[in-house]
């Protein structure tokens, strides 16, 4: 709940004027940390978060996102697992039904209430460590096709089917949006994987543990009776040595005189269909029954309770690796420690910067305070080479660990990329581009080339400059075409790439 109504909140303020959100979040800062300041960025991010809560429930009496996902989420698990149960009940009534002239084939129980759920709690368990292994989140199998192809697919017909209804412009904004949604989705891709991967365990435990139930309960009000037959070549020397086998798991720790039939036991419960059922004595058929409630319970719960308790420490890692380090994030981390300047009625400068005794957590500060900037080629000639890095100082009130000219071309400029994917220092790289020049796919395609160069969790700015950029330095873009740029990065799925108005406060 807390991260649903995190990122509604940044969705909107993604939407509101800079100036307003800025004098907002910087009177939040100077005046709670002055007495308290939180430990970490999460904690900074946490009383921000409440306070906008409180602020929205004062203005309006409508549930916030976090309230419906809250019981939705609380409710959720103990359905799936009375579905679960009552799945495994219903199988295990069928199965188990005989009227009682007829032995329930051993076989076939073993079948479908042992060998069957242990495969797909054997899939269950390796494809996480699959996933893991090709760099994918480990979601698991359901948790990995609902997070990942399932809901991508149906997301993308969706927004085919609209565009097609859309004019151009339209388009572009539904694009944008659909891209934002993508790439807020990726920076919680494991937790939602981990999260999936437990609800599918708990349905699973559910299951097993009304099969388990279910066989007790009818052992105990029925005579249930157990047999095996076969037309191949199988004696009961080998069936015997296949379940000692099978039994050697709670034969090891337990010496239990009915872990598993006699040697005589099994072979008593062979049936030849041509002699009939009376030669059987009916302790050997009974004999079966211990066996089966032993093994559903090493094979099928056991191994559910384990993957569950996996699922919850993978959920609680996920949580504790969230940095909340990515672009929106950032904009605000920046948009509260950043000093604002206020020029008063007689010309006088007011510098709100926050009391020197304040020392904050060196994780809590905004990714920008050191940057390396890539600039045009054309942009730097000239005098104005000169004036790019005290302007972009300034701008960002950051230090500039380096200036590069580039060419906006992933061929020409590789041994540059490769020198960026390949620094220790991790300083935040900021790309220059002409804000009033329309934005191409090559410029895309680029953009593409550095995250990957770049990974994951690195944050990439992108300060858009207007037209007389080269002769007098950073001049800003106007707001149509910075719009409209926007919208086309924000089609990357980008969650790590944050777009700047030069000349505007840095934290768009």
């Amino acid at each position: 709940p807390d991260l649903v109504d995190l990122e509604y909140f940044l969705s909107q303020d993604a939407r509101a004027e800079a100036t307003v959100l800025t004098r907002r979040d910087r009177d939040f800062y100077r005046s709670r940390l002055a007495d308290t300041p939180p430990g970490s960025r999460r904690d900074l991010l946490y009383q921000w978060l409440e306070q906008r809560r409180q602020a929205a429930r004062g203005e309006t009496t409508a549930p916030l996102p976090g309230d419906v996902v809250g019981p939705l989420l609380r409710a959720f698990p103990p359905l799936l697992f009375l579905l679960g149960a009552l799945a495994g009940g219903i199988l295990v009534w069928g199965v188990l039904s005989y009227s009682g002239d007829q032995p329930i084939n051993l076989f076939a129980a073993l079948g479908l209430l042992v060998a069957l759920p242990f495969f797909f709690t054997l899939l269950s368990a390796l494809l996480p460590l699959w996933r893991r292994a090709l760099g994918g989140a480990p979601a698991g199998l359901v948790g990995g096709w609902l997070t990942g192809v399932l809901l991508t697919r149906l997301s993308r017909r969706a927004y085919a089917l609209l565009a097609q209804q859309k004019d151009g412009e339209n388009r572009l904004a539904l694009a944008g949006e659909w891209g934002s949604l993508r790439g807020r989705g990726r920076l919680y891709s494991g937790l939602l994987g981990w999260l999936a991967f437990g609800w599918m365990q708990l349905a699973a435990l559910g299951f097993s543990l009304a099969v388990l139930l279910t066989v007790v309960l009818r052992g105990w009000i029925a005579d249930l009776a157990f047999s095996w037959q076969t037309t191949t070549r199988i004696s009961a020397e080998q069936v015997h040595s296949f379940v000692a086998a099978l039994a050697r798991p709670w034969t090891t720790l337990v010496d239990l005189p009915l872990a598993h039939p006699t040697l005589e036991q099994v072979a008593g419960s062979r049936v030849f269909l041509k002699e009939g059922l009376q030669h059987l004595a009916s302790a050997d058929l009974q004999s079966w029954w211990y066996f089966l409630v032993w093994a559903i319970l090493v094979y099928t719960v056991l191994p559910r309770l384990l993957l569950l308790g996996v699922a919850r420490v993978g959920g609680r890692r996920a949580r504790r690796r969230l940095s909340f380090a990515d672009a929106r994030c950032e904009a605000l981390i920046r948009r509260m420690q950043q000093p604002r300047l206020e020029i008063g009625k007689d010309g006088e400068v007011a510098d709100d910067e926050h009391p020197p005794e304040l020392s904050l957590p060196r994780e809590m500060s905004a990714g920008m305070g050191r940057l390396h900037a890539l600039v045009p080629e054309e942009l730097l000639a000239g005098a104005a080479a000169d004036r790019w890095r005290g302007e972009i100082e300034r701008q960002f009130n950051a230090s500039v660990a380096a200036l590069d000219p580039v060419k906006l071309d992933e061929g020409e400029d590789a041994d540059l990329l490769q020198r960026l994917a390949g620094e220790s220092s991790q300083a935040s790289v900021l790309l220059v581009l002409e804000g009033w020049q329309p934005c191409i796919t090559a410029t895309l395609e680029y953009l593409k080339a550095l995250r990957r160069l770049l990974g994951k969790e690195r944050l990439l700015v992108v300060a858009l400059v207007g037209r007389d950029a080269g002769e007098r330095g950073g001049t800003p873009t106007p707001e149509h075409e910075f719009g409209i740029w926007r919208q086309r990065l924000a089609a990357l799925g980008d969650p790590w790439l944050l777009v700047h108005n030069w000349g505007r406060s840095a934290d768009e």
